[in-house]
């Protein structure tokens, strides 16, 4: 979860997040999921080398806290294992029930009522109730505690934004017990579709430990940490290491195959090294140089697996309202001159899949084959278009910077090669500019913004088709402007009904965006993970979407990835 430049308006950018994905994520209605369907196979390892090791980085970085409504940025490794959230996400992005059996919206779409499993128990023996979210979402809105995510619920639950800035108490906060202790109600600001998909994190905190030790740290101590997950802490090192094991007395869904995690502390140096000298089970690859020893290597190739997390898109974009970039022929010419398969295969294969279109496969609501001929590379065309915009064979075309944010050579290398395509294809030059990320997004965000051309990136912070699409938005990052995309993405994104419709409106209004060639969408980003060959379960395996490994959120109590995850009995071959 990273933290985000935009900030205009949360609100329109969240709207429907839940209706997009599949299965239960719809409005209400959602049921018991059977969960724990998973089972390790014949080659598992016996229960004792049912151990992962990884590492966690602290290079710049301090644990105070292993659960999330304590603290996002200064988690230690291992958190957020000692409770669940109310639903969970699969591998193919649909949202299912974690700790709620179900739930149900009320007429107006602004009540939520999530009923918990009655069977959950804390380890000291206690129910898991609706008391202890409550008390957690109070906490978190708590300017007190001052946590530092409030922004994910500003706006979005009533009397949120209040509390936290003390001007409501937290007793309005518009979260509370039900008719039974096990109803948690939660009353949104406008009608809203997504908060089944937001309460991915919800992992509550245990309300009579956090008000008898002041805060959410007793989970930071062996002796005063209560769990309701999977495991518990055995182990909080924070210049060594971070042990979770087996909780024994877990009465949920998830029964982790995996016995035992550690959690190494390092400090620097190289993770891939860690890897390959099998001191670590798995870890993400992000060096060109790693990736090409991966590529070259037959056993490491098939170690490593590859898929969106944040579905992240690079892209182009222009200020439609400054010369020449008011041209949409021009727009359009520059969308058919850029090869993204061959940049792809130059610099940045395996991580990369062409983009066409903003959202990529596999989020909700992508409609990319649809849209895949508006901005396909096609040279024959993309002359013809710039000769329509009055620049025939480049004649005429006026001296243009493209702007890059930031000094990742990755961006530098694709933004030469596109450059290098303009001119090779339209017989124009394209002067590129380096500005460091402070500097270019206070120029972007200028109004009016002072970047007329630009490259730059956005993923998601929610999992739905409006919090990509709200970029584009009226007032937003970007100068466009199209009453009709506002409509369609404001309109269909607080659709609490009929989610066919919504999801045509969410096509339809990418399809403006698209068509209107404001933004040139080259590739979507790709992250990459190695994991040992004794590492087996369904997780890993494809998805839908044919993205392999641990789809975001990772591996959790958030997914269903721990009770699929297991270790072979071929570990031997690599631990002493």
């Amino acid at each position: 979860m990273a933290s985000r430049e935009r900030r205009f308006d949360r609100r329109l950018a969240m709207q429907g997040l839940a209706a997009g994905v599949a299965g239960l994520s719809s409005l209400s209605g959602g049921r018991a999921f059977a969960a724990s369907r998973f089972q390790a196979g014949p080659d598992a390892a016996p229960d004792a080398q049912q151990v992962r090791v990884t590492s966690w980085q602290a290079e710049g970085m301090k644990a105070e806290a292993m659960d999330l409504y304590e603290g996002v940025y200064n988690r230690g490794g291992l958190s957020d294992l000692f409770s669940e959230p109310l639903t969970r996400m699969t591998k193919d992005f649909g949202v299912v029930p974690g700790t709620a059996l179900g739930w149900d919206v009320d007429a107006s779409g602004k009540v939520w009522t999530f009923h918990i499993d009655p069977d959950l128990k804390w380890s000291d023996g206690t129910a898991v109730t609706a008391a202890d979210y409550v008390e957690t979402f109070r906490y978190s809105a708590d300017p007190k505690h001052a946590w530092d995510f409030t922004w994910y619920w500003n706006g979005v639950i009533k009397n949120y934004t209040e509390c936290t800035k003390g001007t409501a108490t937290l007793d309005t906060l518009g979260v509370r017990v039900g008719s039974v202790p096990t109803d948690f109600v939660v009353e949104t600001v406008d009608p809203v579709p997504y908060l089944p998909a937001q309460m991915l994190y919800s992992w509550p905190l245990n309300k009579v430990a956090m008000n008898r030790y002041g805060s959410g740290k007793y989970n930071t101590n062996v002796s005063t940490s209560i769990t309701s997950g999977p495991y518990y802490l055995a182990e909080w090192s924070p210049d060594r290491r971070f042990v979770v094991k087996e909780n024994t007395k877990y009465t949920g869904k998830i029964k982790p195959l995996i016995k035992q995690q550690i959690a190494n502390v390092v400090r620097g140096g190289s993770d891939f090294l860690r890897y390959q000298a099998n001191e670590i089970d798995d870890c993400e690859v992000t060096s060109p140089a790693d990736i090409a020893l991966i590529n070259a290597d037959p056993d490491l190739a098939r170690q490593f697996f590859t898929n969106p997390q944040d579905f992240r898109t690079f892209y182009l974009f222009f200020d439609v309202n400054t010369k020449p970039w008011d041209n949409l022929k021009l727009r359009q010419a520059l969308a058919k001159a850029v090869d993204r398969d061959s940049i792809i295969e130059a610099i940045l294969r395996p991580l990369a899949v062409p983009a066409y279109s903003f959202l990529a496969p596999g989020f909700p609501d992508a409609n990319q084959d649809a849209l895949k001929p508006t901005q396909s590379f096609d040279p024959e065309a993309a002359k013809r278009l710039l000769a329509e915009a009055g620049y025939p064979g480049g004649r005429g075309f006026p001296e243009s910077t493209l702007y890059i944010r930031g000094s990742n050579q990755v961006d530098k290398d694709v933004c030469q090669a596109i450059s290098a395509g303009f001119k090779q294809v339209l017989g124009i030059d394209i002067k590129l500019e380096n500005l460091d990320q402070p500097s270019y997004m206070a120029k972007l965000n200028a109004k009016p913004t002072t970047i007329p051309f630009g490259w730059i990136s956005y993923g998601m912070d929610y999992f739905d088709a409006t919090n990509m699409l709200g970029v584009w938005l009226s007032g937003g990052r970007h100068s466009w402007k199209n009453d009709e995309f506002d409509r369609l993405v404001k309109t269909g994104g607080a659709m609490t009904t009929e989610p066919e419709k919504r999801s045509e409106m969410m096509k339809s209004a990418e399809k403006i965006l698209v068509d209107d060639c404001v933004g040139i969408f080259v590739y979507h980003q790709l992250h990459g993970y190695l994991y040992k060959p004794y590492l087996k379960g369904d997780i890993l395996l494809p998805n839908s979407y044919g993205y392999t490994g641990l789809q975001w959120p990772g591996l959790g109590t958030a997914t269903l990835s721990l009770g699929s995850l297991y270790i072979t009995n071929e570990v031997s071959k690599y631990r002493s």
